[in-house]
C-alpha cells in the first residue's frame, strides 16, 4: 500500500485558501443572479405548485452503519479519515467516512479512481490514450450518520464502467481532488489488499425439469428456427411431456414450451425460456403455470423488486422469485446445468386470488399481429425495426385468458359482456380512463411504471388488465416491465381518453412516489434482500449490478416534469345449421379477396360463393353458406358424435384470403367474440347520481348529507350515490324496493333505527334488488334495521352475491336483522374492517353471512335457518363471541383461504356440518357445543395452492352428533391440548354434498 498525505500544518492554508475561493464564487453567482429576475412564469408555477419540490435522496441503508460500527472491509484509515471497499448489490464500491467533522475541501472536493489493468488490450482499443481507467465525480453528497456515538460523513463511489471487471484489476489509486490545489487524499491498493469485498451468498430454491432426449431435440429445433427467423411463434403442438420437481415436490407432470417473443429469449447456450404448465390440479411453487427464464431477460433483480413494490400497494402482480434450475434427460446420465433462472407467474386464477381479489378475467389486446409484421420484416431481410410498420390500437382484438371457460360459463360470460366492453371501448378511445378504470389503482401502476423506468410494461403488446367483479372496474396487472432505466419522459397509459378526474389522481400518485420517504422506504424494506440475491448474482452474473440511485434519479425526473403483418381479423357473430356469420375487417391498405372457411388439412366448409372483397380499412358481415357436411367435421373424441361446438371447435377453422394480385393464400384464425363497442353495456352499469330526484330524500348541500325522511317509501329504479356524502336514515324509514330497485353508494351509510321506530328495507312483492356500499371513506353504521326479502343489486350484466353489500370500508352493524333474502349471501363484507353485534339472521337463502378478506368480530348474534352456510369466510381474521347457529344447510361456520377464526361461548345445532377449517386456515375455540349435526368436524386441503386446516378446541361438547369428525391426514383437529390421532383418506370426497353437506340432506 502506498500512502499520500498532505501534512496537517499545512492544511489549515489550503483550507483557508478553498473557502476564500468558494467565497469570491458565491459573490459572483449571487451577482449574476441578480441581472436578470426576469424568471418564467411556467417555471415559477412548476416551484410554487410542485409538491414535491426538494430533490430526492436515497439513505446509506444498505448494511452501511454494520460496516462503520465493525471494521468490516476497511482497507485503510488514517486521523478521522476511513476508506472501505465492499459489494453493493452487485457494485464494487468504494465508501469515504469522516468521522466527527469534516471540511469544506473534504465536503466539497472530487473523487477519482484509477483503475489500472492487467490486461488493458480490449480497453485500449476503444480509448487508444491511457491503460487505466479514470472514474470521476465532481461531487457526491454525503450521508450523514451517528455511528458508536461519533457523527460520520459517508461518501459512496461505484466502481462502474463497461470495460471494468474486478479480475482484470492490477491496482486501484482512490484520490480526492481540488481544481486549485490538486489531490490532498490518494490511496494505493492492490487486488489482494481490497480482500474478500463480495458479499455473503444465500442459497435459491431449486427446479429440476426432466425431458426424453426424444422431445429435447423438438425444443432444439423449435429455438433453432426462432434464431434463424429472428421470432418464436409459438403453437399448442410445441409442448411437450416433461416432469418437474420443487418447491418440495418431485416428478410432477408437466408440459413445456420455448417461450419468448424474441431471440434474447433464446440466445445465450443453455439459459433458454420455458413456459411450465403442470398437469391436471398439480402446483409448484404454488402456481398451476409459470415461466423460467433468463434474468437478463428482466433486467435481473429489478423486475423482483418492481413486482414486490407494486404488490406493496395493492396491486395486481406477478410472483417473481429466482431458482437454481437443472434440466435433465430422461434414463440419460446427462442434462444442463442452467444455474440461476428467472421464475415468473403466469396468467390465471391462481394469480388473482394470490393478491387477494375475488375471481375475475384477466384480459389484454391480441399483440400477434405485431409479431406477424416484425417476423415478415425479418424474413424479408429488411432493417429492423426501422422498417416495422407501427400497428394502431384498434386493429388488435381483445383476448381473455382461459377463454373456453369464461365463455362456456354463464356467470364469466356476463362479466365478460362488460369487461370486453371496457376495454374496447378505452381501445376505440371512446370511454375515458376513469369510467373504466380503478383510477387510483391505474395512477398509481404508472406512477410506480416511471418511478422504475419500467416503460416496457407500458408499452400496449405488454399491459395486462383485471376486470374486479366486485367493483365493475378494470385494475392494471403488472407485466414485463424491464425496470431499472433512467427515464427522460413519463409514459402514459397507450389507450382510453384522459380525463380530469384520472390526471389529477395521477398527479397525486406522481407526488407520491418521487418523494424522499416514498423512494427510501422501498430501499429500507428490501435492501437486505437485494443484497443477498446480488450475492447469489455476483457468482454467475457479471453483469447484474444494481443501482438504486436509479430511483432517486427517476424520482427527480418525475418532480421535474409532474406537470403534467395481418391483413385480415375474423369475428364469428353467429352459427346456425346452415350458415356462420363472421364480422371481417381489413386492415392492410390492399384489397383483400375472401376465399373460404377452411380445417387445418385446407379442406373447405361452405359453398362456393362470388368473389368477396374486402377494400382497405373497411368491415363488412358476410353469412357464408356451410356444406350439408358441416357437422361431420367435427366428432366428440368423448362420445363420437358429430357436431360443431362453440367456442371450442372454433380454434380449428381458419378464414382462407389473399392479397388481390397475389396468387398465395394466407390463413387467419377466427376470434371467437365480436369486437365491436356496446356502449349501452358500459353505460348501464355505470349509472349517474340521482339522488335530487326522490322525495323522500332531504338533501343539505352545505354539509353534503342525504337526509332519508320517516315514512313508508317504495323505489321502484336505482338509487345512485357517489363519494363524499354521508346518508342519514330517519327512524321509522320504511323503503319497499320493487321492480329490481336497489341502492348503490359510495359514500357513508348511517341507517341507524330506534327499538319504538326501527328501519325496514324490504322487497313486498319480491321483486327488489338490494344495496351496495363500497368505498366509502368515513365509517358506515347500522342498528335496529330490518332487511327483508332482499334480493342482489343487479345493473345491467353486473350484479353481486349478497343483498346487502359492503366493500373497502369500514361498517359497525348492531341489532340488526336480515331475513328470507334471496341472494348467495345476505351479507357480504368484502377487503373491510366490521364488527357485528346482535345480528339476527333467518331463513336465508344461502349463506348467512360471507366475509372475503376482512377483519371483524361477531358477537351476541344468532344464525337460523341458513340455506347454506352460517357463518363462511375467506382470506380473513374475524373473532366469533357468543353466537349461535341453529339448522345450517350446509356449514355452520366454514374457514378458508388462509383465514383464521378465534371464538368462545359457540354453539352449532341441527345442521349439516358443523365446523369446517381448509386450505391454511385455522379456527380456535373455547367454550364450543356441536349439538344433533350429523358431521361435527371436518379439516383438510381443498385448493393444491393452500395447505391444510387446522381446528383448536377447548371445552367442547358434542351431543346427537353422528360423526364427531373427518381429519384429512396432513390436518389436524386439537382438543383440550391433544391431537386428535384418527385421520380419514379421501375427506374432500365425503364433503361438498357428497357424503356430508348441503345436496346430501
Amino acid at each position: 500500500m502506498l500512502i499520500n498525505a498532505k501534512e496537517k500544518s499545512n492544511k489549515n492554508s489550503i483550507v483557508l485558501f478553498a473557502l476564500l475561493a468558494l467565497m469570491a464564487l458565491l459573490v459572483f453567482k449571487l451577482f449574476s443572479s441578480g441581472k436578470d429576475d426576469n424568471t418564467s412564469e411556467a417555471f415559477s408555477l412548476t416551484e410554487k405548485n410542485d409538491p414535491g419540490g426538494d430533490p430526492t435522496k436515497l439513505n446509506a441503508s444498505i448494511f452501511t452503519e454494520d460496516l462503520i460500527s465493525g471494521g468490516k472491509n476497511k482497507v485503510f484509515e488514517r486521523d478521522n479519515f476511513s476508506l472501505f471497499f465492499n459489494n453493493e448489490l452487485g457494485t464494487p464500491t468504494f465508501m469515504a467516512v469522516y468521522s466527527g467533522s469534516i471540511t469544506d475541501l473534504e465536503l466539497n472536493g472530487r473523487f477519482l479512481a484509477l483503475l489500472h489493468l492487467k490486461d488493458p488490450k480490449e480497453w485500449l482499443a476503444v480509448n487508444k490514450r491511457r491503460k487505466h481507467i479514470t472514474l470521476a465525480k465532481e461531487t457526491i453528497a454525503p450521508y450523514q450518520r451517528i455511528v458508536n456515538d461519533t457523527l460520520r460523513y459517508i461518501f459512496k463511489f461505484r466502481l462502474e464502467h463497461p470495460y471494468f471487471d474486478m479480475d482484470n484489476l492490477k491496482e486501484v489509486e482512490f484520490i480526492r481532488h481540488s481544481r486549485v490545489l490538486g489531490r490532498f487524499e490518494e490511496v494505493k491498493l492492490q487486488p489482494h489488499e481490497l480482500g474478500a469485498y463480495e458479499a455473503v451468498s444465500n442459497g435459491l430454491e431449486s427446479l429440476r425439469i426432466v425431458v426424453s432426449e426424444k422431445n429435447l431435440n423438438k425444443i432444439r429445433a423449435k429455438r433453432n428456427d426462432a434464431l434463424k427467423s429472428g421470432i418464436l411463434v409459438t403453437e399448442d403442438s410445441d409442448l411437450v411431456k416433461a416432469t418437474v420437481s420443487g418447491d418440495g415436490k418431485k416428478d410432477i407432470p408437466a408440459d413445456i414450451r420455448l417461450k419468448g417473443d424474441l431471440p434474447d429469449h433464446l440466445v445465450h447456450a443453455y439459459k433458454w425460456s420455458y413456459r411450465i404448465v403442470p398437469k391436471g390440479d398439480n402446483t409448484v411453487f404454488g402456481m398451476r403455470k409459470f415461466s423460467i427464464q433468463h434474468p437478463k431477460s428482466r433486467n435481473y433483480l429489478w423486475e423482483w423488486l418492481f413486482n414486490k413494490v407494486v404488490k406493496d400497494n395493492d396491486l395486481v402482480g406477478l410472483r417473481y422469485e429466482f431458482l437454481n434450475v437443472n434440466l435433465d434427460v430422461k434414463n440419460k446420465n446427462e442434462g444442463v446445468h442452467m444455474g440461476i433462472m428467472a421464475l415468473e407467474e403466469s396468467f390465471d386464477k391462481i394469480l388473482i386470488e394470490n393478491n387477494r381479489r375475488r375471481e375475475g378475467l384477466i384480459l389484454g389486446l391480441d399483440e400477434s399481429i405485431i409479431w406477424d409484421k416484425r417476423k415478415q420484416v425479418k424474413e424479408l431481410q429488411l432493417d429492423y425495426p426501422k422498417d416495422v410498420e407501427r400497428t394502431d390500437a384498434t386493429e388488435l382484438p381483445v383476448k381473455v385468458y382461459n377463454e373456453n371457460k369464461t365463455l362456456s360459463s354463464p356467470v364469466l360470460s356476463r362479466q365478460f359482456e362488460i369487461a370486453k366492453n371496457l376495454v374496447i371501448g378505452l381501445r376505440d378511445t371512446e370511454l375515458q380512463l376513469s369510467e373504466a378504470f380503478d383510477t387510483d389503482k391505474l395512477a398509481m401502476y404508472i406512477a410506480l411504471s416511471n418511478l422504475f423506468g419500467g416503460h416496457h410494461g407500458l408499452h400496449i403488446e405488454n399491459f395486462r388488465m383485471y376486470y374486479n367483479p366486485v367493483t365493475n372496474k378494470l385494475e392494471p396487472v403488472s407485466f414485463d416491465s424491464n425496470s431499472g432505466h433512467k427515464i427522460k419522459f413519463l409514459r402514459e397509459y397507450p389507450i382510453g381518453r384522459h380525463d380530469a378526474a384520472f390526471r389529477k389522481k395521477l398527479v397525486e400518485k406522481y407526488a407520491l412516489v418521487s418523494s424522499e420517504a416514498f423512494v427510501n422506504d422501498i430501499i429500507s424494506k428490501y435492501a437486505e434482500d437485494l443484497d443477498r440475491l446480488s450475492g447469489a448474482f455476483s457468482s454467475e452474473f457479471k453483469d447484474a449490478t444494481m443501482n438504486l440511485e436509479i430511483l432517486e434519479y427517476n424520482a427527480n425526473q418525475i418532480k421535474k416534469k409532474i406537470l403534467p403483418a395481418n391483413s385480415i381479423s375474423a369475428t364469428f357473430l353467429s352459427q346456425e345449421k346452415n350458415k356462420m356469420t363472421l364480422e371481417i375487417k381489413n386492415v392492410s391498405d390492399f384489397p383483400v379477396i375472401i376465399e373460404d372457411l377452411v380445417l387445418s388439412n385446407k379442406k373447405s366448409l361452405n359453398e362456393n360463393h362470388a368473389e368477396l372483397v374486402v377494400l382497405p380499412k373497411d368491415t363488412i358481415t358476410y353469412d357464408f353458406q356451410l356444406k350439408p357436411s358441416f357437422n361431420n367435421a367435427f366428432v366428440s373424441k368423448k362420445n363420437k358424435e358429430g357436431g360443431f361446438r362453440y367456442p371450442k371447435d372454433l380454434s380449428k377453422i381458419e378464414l382462407s384470403h389473399r392479397i388481390a394480385g397475389i396468387p398465395n393464400n394466407s390463413y387467419q384464425h377466427i376470434i371467437a367474440f365480436d369486437s365491436n363497442l356496446d356502449l349501452n353495456i358500459v353505460r348501464n352499469t355505470q349509472p349517474t347520481p340521482n339522488f335530487d330526484q326522490f322525495d323522500f330524500i332531504n338533501i343539505d348541500p352545505e354539509t353534503r348529507e342525504l337526509h332519508f325522511k320517516a315514512g313508508d317509501y317504495t323505489l321502484d329504479e336505482l338509487l345512485f350515490i357517489p363519494e363524499n356524502y354521508t346518508i342519514k336514515v330517519a327512524p321509522g324509514f320504511r323503503l319497499n324496493l320493487i321492480n329490481k330497485a336497489s341502492l348503490v353508494s359510495y359514500s357513508s351509510f348511517q341507517c341507524n333505527g330506534t327499538p319504538e321506530r326501527p328501519i325496514e328495507i324490504y322487497s313486498e312483492d319480491s321483486s327488489g334488488g338490494g344495496l351496495f356500499i363500497s368505498s366509502a371513506k368515513e365509517a358506515s353504521t347500522v342498528s335496529h334495521t330490518y332487511f327483508t326479502n332482499l334480493s342482489i343489486p343487479k345493473i345491467a350484466h353486473w350484479e353481486l352475491s349478497g343483498a346487502v353489500n359492503f366493500n373497502e370500508t369500514i361498517v359497525h352493524i348492531k341489532q340488526a336483522t336480515f331475513e328470507k333474502n334471496r341472494s348467495e349471501d345476505a351479507l357480504n363484507i368484502i377487503r373491510s374492517t366490521f364488527s357485528l353485534d346482535a345480528v339476527e339472521f333467518k331463513d336465508t337463502y344461502s349463506d348467512a353471512f360471507d366475509g372475503d378478506f376482512v377483519k371483524g368480530t361477531i358477537s351476541n348474534s344468532n344464525f337460523t335457518n341458513a340455506g347454506n352456510d352460517g357463518i363462511d369466510v375467506s382470506g380473513s381474521d374475524i373473532e366469533v363471541m357468543n353466537v349461535k347457529v341453529i339448522n345450517p344447510a350446509d356449514k355452520g361456520i366454514s374457514a378458508g383461504e388462509g383465514s383464521t377464526i378465534n371464538g368462545r361461548n359457540v354453539e352449532i345445532r341441527e345442521g349439516e356440518i358443523g365446523l369446517v377449517s381448509k386450505d391454511l386456515s385455522r379456527i380456535n375455540m373455547e367454550d364450543i357445543a356441536i349439538l344433533d349435526t350429523r358431521l361435527g368436524i371436518s379439516c383438510f386441503q381443498k385448493k393444491t395452492e393452500y395447505g391444510p386446516g387446522i381446528i383448536d378446541l377447548k371445552d367442547v361438547s358434542f351431543s346427537g352428533i353422528e360423526v364427531a369428525y373427518l381429519i384429512a391426514p396432513t390436518s389436524d383437529l386439537i382438543i383440550d391440548n391433544k391431537i386428535i390421532q384418527e385421520k380419514t383418506e379421501g375427506v374432500i370426497d365425503k364433503m361438498y354434498g357428497s357424503e356430508y353437506g348441503k345436496s346430501s340432506r
